[in-house]
Order: structure tokens, then C-alpha cells, then sequence
């Protein structure tokens, strides 16, 4: 049933790619309709300024050209040509206004469309449809086609117009009656027209679609850009983890091969251990048969006293060290919380703490003792540790249990330190996770704590309001026949 999910979905994978592609070359289509919308604003606004003033230029100057032609419509001409500037002008100072942004396309429209409007008002004047001045249309039209690079829609409109002018303006001479030879003229003054038509439009085509070309490349390799970027920071990321991680597991190793040392330590420890209490036996004896006074007894009781200490020390070592498996037997909590602060005894006298214990011997559990012992290690040390900033006279570490009504015991471990923030209160049992300084904690404490807690299908969680202290609360199921037949 896996394997056919697994087909179906792989079967799909191509056409939901190919769907993505079409979807994404879709937005980066109307993407490019909106971004150049908003570019033709700034180029048609410097297209105009320079169109504008070049069409002013050139107006005035083919005065010399109507002297030359029509000098009987010097005069007149004069005024349509000063007409034709000054509409430019007016419309060149009008395109600069706040008010005429939203209405760009007509004016960027409007400077040739002007200058042909002028030319085919002239053509209709002389009444002469052969004449040259239909050149100006043409030039009009490249000017469309080779300045201002109009998209091929408002190409085919502004050719339109201007052969509509034409064609007005030779519609009187027309009516009344031609030369063979001006007709012909006039035809093929038409067929050129249309021709330089045609070159815009298809011009005016190639260029926006080449456009359109070059703006779907730059959006895609500003696309890869970001992407490349997003997976070079991923995968320093990713190293800089895998670094972090190394040099966790080197310190865990390390920590491994520590507790693998102490094992064969205490095992050294333990030999020449049993013979100072053999020796110790004998000369009490010896001593004994031939009489001593009390302070030679009282410094043998001391010898005893400091060899049973280390005795101990190494039993719970040596168990501390065995590794066992959840489903151990039945054992009181509070011999898991002296073995504990027994371990702990060095650290706790060498930073003054106060140690308040108060756990009911007759609250039992079923499980592994040396794994609860870890737990309780774990927290109290953390404890000593977090406390280390507090006055040493008010370091109190208080460790208590009761019973609950749900049949659960409950154990705490309280401190008096300054809290956890509480940013890091959801990651406190993450692997690898700790606040300390490096060289000071592994981070694994925690985790192997929660753990073992949940492997004896108990609960820990953690309550640290900010400069309060900090509290480790650990619910385990109590003693009963029905719990001990569920580990069983």
C-alpha cells in the first residue's frame, strides 16, 4: 500500500513541477507587467523631456524648407509652425506636474502625434497630395519607432492616426479631381507610408518582446540569486551545527572513557581498601591483647571510621557505574536520594550549601536505583552549580518527597538560585542543550534525566519564575502490584 502511495505520488511529482513552472513564469509575466508599467513612467517621463526638445528644434528649422517650397505659405506656415512649439512646450511643462502622472501615456503620445497633426494641416493647405511633405509623417513614425520604443499596440495606433491625417487632409484635393500623375504619387506616397508603418509596428513587437525576454532573465537570476544565497546561509548553518555537535560528542566521548577510568579506579581503589581494613583488624586486635588506653582506641575508632567512609563511597561508586536495565526491583526513594548526596558530599561542603532532605522512607519504587541516583545527581549538581552567584550563607538546596493522591510519588528539587530564563525553559531537555560555559556541562544531563524518567513512565518538568529560583518536580508511579506487574 506504501510502495503504490509512493508511485502515485512520484507519478504526479512531474506534473506538479511543470505546473509550478507554468504558475511561477505566469507571476513573473504579470510581475514584469507591473514592473514595467512603473519603469515606462520614468523612461516615457525622459523620453518626452528629449523628444519634446528635440521636436521644438526641428519644427522651427524646416522654416527654410517651406520658404524654398511653398514660398506663397512662408507666412502662414510661420504660424502653424509657431503653433506646433508652443503646444510642445505647453505640453512638455504640463507632463512635469504632479497631476498629469497618472496620465503619462497621452502625453508621451501627444508630441509626435502633435508635429503629424501640424503636417497633414500643411499638406491640406497647399492642396497638393503629392506633395513632399508627407516625408514628415514618415518621419514622425520612426520617430515612434526608433525614440520613444512604444509597445506594437500603441504603434499600430499612432500609424493609424497619421494615415488617417493624411488621408483627410488629400480628401478635398481628391474630391475635386487629380492629375493621372498626382494620383500616382499619391498612391505611392500611401504604399510608403504603410510600409514604414508595418517596419514600426513589427519593430515596436521584436523590441517589447525583447524586453519582456530580458526581464524574465534578470527576475530569474535575481531568483537563483536569493535561492543560492538562502542555501549557502543553510548550509552554514548547517556546518556551523555539525561543528557544534563534533565537538559535543568529543566531550561526551571524553566523558565515556572518564566514567570507563573511575570504573577501573574504584576497582584499584578497592583492593588495598580491603587490606587496610584487614590490617586495621589485626593491630585493633594486636592492641586489644595488649592494652591500650582510650585515646590509642579513640584514634583506632577514627581509622575505622574514615576506612567504613571510603568503603561506602566506593560501594556507591562502583553501583553508580553499573549499568542496568528499567525493571530492576523495589527500593525506597530516599536510599536513591542518600546515595546521591552522599556522591554529592565534596561539592556540597565545598560550596557551603545548606541541605534540607525530607523524603519518607516508606515511599517505595519500582525500577533502577542507580539510574533514579543519576537523576537526583543530575539535578542537585545543576543546582550547586545554578547557586554559585548567591552568598554562600544563603545557599539552600532542599530535596523533599510525598506522596501523592493519585498514587504517584512526588519529588522535588529546590533551589534558591536565580532562575532560568525563560526562553530557554522549553529546550531544557534538548540534547546538547546548556547555559553553562564551555568545559562546564556536556548537556546531556538533563536529557538523559528526562529519559530515565520517562523509561520508569514517570514525569519531570520545571518551574523557574525569574530571580525565584528554580524547582524539579518528578512524579513516579508508587509502589503497587499493578505498577510493579507493568514493569514486570
Amino acid at each position: 500500500m506504501v510502495s503504490s502511495w509512493g508511485d502515485a505520488i512520484s507519478r504526479r511529482q512531474p506534473a506538479t513541477q511543470a505546473c509550478g513552472r507554468k504558475i511561477a513564469l505566469r507571476g513573473d509575466y504579470w510581475f514584469h507587467q507591473f514592473s514595467v508599467h512603473r519603469g515606462r513612467q520614468q523612461s516615457h517621463h525622459e523620453e518626452r523631456g528629449s523628444v519634446a526638445k528635440l521636436a521644438a528644434f526641428l519644427v522651427p528649422l524646416f522654416l527654410l524648407l517651406d520658404y524654398a517650397v511653398y514660398p506663397e505659405h512662408f507666412v502662414e506656415f510661420l504660424y502653424l509652425r509657431a503653433g506646433c512649439v508652443a503646444m510642445i512646450l505647453a505640453v512638455l511643462y504640463c507632463s512635469g506636474k504632479r497631476w498629469a502622472r497618472r496620465m503619462y501615456r497621452i502625453f508621451a503620445m501627444s508630441v509626435p502625434m502633435i508635429c503629424a497633426a501640424f503636417i497633414a494641416l500643411m499638406i491640406n493647405r497647399v492642396h497638393d497630395p503629392a506633395t513632399p511633405y508627407y516625408a514628415g509623417l514618415n518621419l514622425c513614425l520612426l520617430a515612434i519607432g526608433a525614440l520613444l520604443h512604444w509597445t506594437y499596440l500603441e504603434a499600430i495606433m499612432s500609424s493609424c492616426l497619421i494615415f488617417g491625417m493624411y488621408a483627410l487632409a488629400c480628401a478635398s484635393s481628391l474630391g475635386e479631381g487629380l492629375a493621372p500623375e498626382s494620383i500616382s504619387i499619391f498612391a505611392n506616397n500611401c504604399l510608403f507610408l504603410g510600409a514604414t508603418s508595418l517596419v514600426v509596428v513589427i519593430g515596436s513587437y521584436a523590441h517589447y518582446g525583447s524586453r519582456i525576454k530580458e526581464f524574465l532573465s534578470r527576475t530569474r537570476y535575481r531568483r537563483n540569486q536569493i535561492v543560492l544565497k538562502e542555501v549557502n546561509d543553510e548550509l552554514k548553518g548547517t556546518l556551523e551545527a555539525l561543528q557544534e555537535t563534533e565537538g559535543q560528542l568529543i566531550q561526551s566521548e571524553k566523558m565515556v572513557f572518564l566514567g570507563q577510568m573511575s570504573a577501573g579506579i574504584i576497582h584499584e581503589i578497592g583492593n588495598p581498601l580491603n587490606f587496610s581494613n584487614q590490617a586495621l583488624f589485626v593491630l585493633r586486635k594486636k592492641l586489644l591483647e595488649a592494652g591500650v588506653d582510650e585515646s590509642t582506641s579513640e584514634v583506632l575508632d577514627d581509622m575505622q571510621d574514615g576506612l567504613d567512609r571510603i568503603k561506602n563511597t566506593v560501594s556507591e561508586m562502583r553501583e553508580f557505574s553499573h549499568s542496568g536495565k528499567v525493571g530492576g526491583k523495589v527500593f525506597p526513594l530516599s536510599a536513591s536520594v542518600e546515595s546521591a548526596m552522599c556522591m554529592l558530599g565534596r561539592e556540597i561542603e565545598r560550596t557551603n550549601t545548606t541541605i534540607r532532605v525530607s523524603v519518607d522512607s516508606e515511599l517505595k519504587v519500582y525500577g533502577n536505583k542507580n539510574q533514579i541516583t543519576q537523576v537526583v545527581i543530575n539535578l542537585a549538581h545543576n543546582a550547586l552549580q545554578a547557586m554559585a552567584s548567591v552568598d554562600s550563607e544563603s545557599r539552600i538546596l532542599q530535596i523533599s518527597g510525598t506522596a501523592s493522591l493519585d498514587n504517584c510519588v512526588s519529588l522535588t528539587v529546590t533551589d534558591n538560585g536565580p532562575g532560568i530564563p525563560p526562553e530557554d525553559v522549553p529546550r531544557l531537555f534538548d540534547p546538547f542543550f546548556t547555559t553553562k560555559d564551555p568545559g562546564e556541562g556536556t548537556g546531556l544531563g538533563l536529557s538523559v534525566s528526562f529519559r530515565i524518567i520517562e523509561a520508569h513512565a514517570g514525569t519531570i518538568r520545571v518551574d523557574s519564575p525569574s530571580g525565584k529560583g528554580t524547582v524539579f518536580t518528578i512524579m513516579l508511579p508508587m509502589c503497587l502490584p499493578t505498577v510493579e506487574q507493568q514493569f514486570a
